[in-house]
């Protein structure tokens, strides 16, 4: 039965309390309005499906709904060294490691591999980055003398740069990206506006990526878990890429940003999910939930979240279904305003569907995990049409979907 914490008294500064001695925070409030109301809706992260889990509680989560802003979280959540081990073993933690290519070292994984580089495959980048990015087929050069993640990426990119050079108009910004890739998005700003590009890629090859491809500033990693700014001064403009989803602290990490802004200037934000994905979509929802999503929102309930940190929005729009989204600070004195009770009973019961339909798809080796209430799961489905009955007997749920890009969740 979902658990609900009603609270009718403002919660006090310090929301996220807890670690202890296995780095597991204990959530007692929202982390991004910081309401203490909330209704939990799902146990279980990703790690529940997979075989290689760290350990029995790594896969607990206990998400809740803010009936505040109505932002999912996870009331426990990993960080010191247990976040830090689950970005070292980052194929492994969102389920990618048995795919073909996962892991993989060198220039074709020097993207997304979460490992240090070694001194050859740093000269070895270098070498092919000095070829450029745009590296014609005319020319009949070998795949394996430049990097065509570069033009992928620039090519992938374009509709950001495409929003922002169209709604906004700087000269000589400076700009924070905050997990770019390479740093396409930076370079096309540094042409547009002679934009001063800083960044905070994830990994070091990353790093090395956006250093040599476009000579931006990026001498240090992000930090999801304590994030930071280690760069001086205000910026115009702070970039980034799938950040609410994954940050420990997303109240801290909105209320840095936006003391970091200058006058005038601007976050945007892209590549965050729209829970319309197992909410409407179909997906299961334990499968989606990585363990690297400690927030899960829909345009509503983000745009919600970010009144209260102080943010308006200038635009937003949908993207391969994420979230893209340009705010700025708004006015001290405006008002959050909470949703209302429809909206948090509305929500609820698709949140209360899509649990039912994720513990139908579980495999067979956890269904003991949800035997008491197996019964019911199943009555639930089949009376609200989401599940039906094969002419062998079995409960097939509906409305199956090709799973997103697990590059789009990482």
């Amino acid at each position: 039965m979902p658990l609900t914490v009603e609270d009718g008294e403002a919660p006090p500064p310090a929301a996220v309390q807890g670690g202890g001695a296995h780095d597991i925070l204990e959530l007692d409030s929202c982390p991004v309005c910081l309401d203490t109301r909330s209704t939990q809706v799902c146990e279980y992260n990703k790690f529940l499906l997979l075989e290689h889990a760290p350990d029995a509680e790594a896969s607990v989560y206990n998400y809740a709904m803010c009936h505040g802003c109505g932002v999912v979280f996870a009331r426990r959540r990993p960080t010191g060294s247990r976040y830090t081990r689950l970005v070292e073993r980052f194929d492994e933690t969102i389920g990618r490691s048995g795919r073909p290519g996962a892991g993989k070292r060198g220039p074709a994984g020097a993207m997304l591999n979460p490992t240090k580089l070694t001194p050859e495959e740093r000269s070895d980048l270098r070498g092919r980055v000095a070829r450029g990015v745009f590296v014609s087929e005319h020319a009949g050069l070998d795949g394996d003398t430049y990097l065509p993640a570069l033009l992928r990426d620039r090519m992938s990119n374009s509709q950001h740069a495409e929003i922002l050079t169209s709604l906004l108009h700087f000269e000589a910004p400076r700009v924070l990206e905050l997990r770019p890739r390479t740093g396409s998005i930076g370079a096309v700003l540094k042409r547009a506006w002679n934009a001063d590009v800083y960044g905070l890629p994830l990994f070091e090859g990353q790093q090395l990526l956006n250093r040599e491809a476009y000579g931006h500033t990026v001498d240090h990693l992000l930090d999801y878990d304590h994030f930071s700014i280690p760069y001086p001064g205000a910026f115009d403009l702070v970039v980034a890429n799938h950040m609410i989803t994954h940050a420990v602290r997303p109240r801290e990490f909105l209320d840095l940003v936006r003391e970091r802004l200058a006058p005038g200037g601007h976050l945007y934000l892209y590549n965050e999910p729209d829970d319309a994905e197992f909410l409407e979509q179909g997906q299961s929802m334990i499968n989606t939930l990585n363990p690297f999503h400690l927030q899960a929102f829909d345009p509503d309930s983000l745009l919600r979240g970010l009144g209260a940190a102080g943010f308006e929005p200038v635009f937003m729009t949908h993207e391969r279904g994420n979230l893209i989204v340009v705010a700025k600070p708004a006015a001290r004195d405006q008002a959050f305003t909470p949703m209302s009770d429809e909206q948090r009973d509305e929500r609820l019961a698709k949140y209360g569907q899509a649990r039912d339909l994720a513990i139908l798809r579980v495999p067979p080796r956890v269904r003991s995990r949800f035997a008491g209430e197996w019964e019911q799961v199943a009555e639930r489905a089949l009376e609200a049409g989401h599940a039906e009955m094969t002419s062998g007997g079995k409960l097939r749920p509906l409305e199956e979907v090709e799973p997103v890009p697990e590059d789009m969740h990482a």
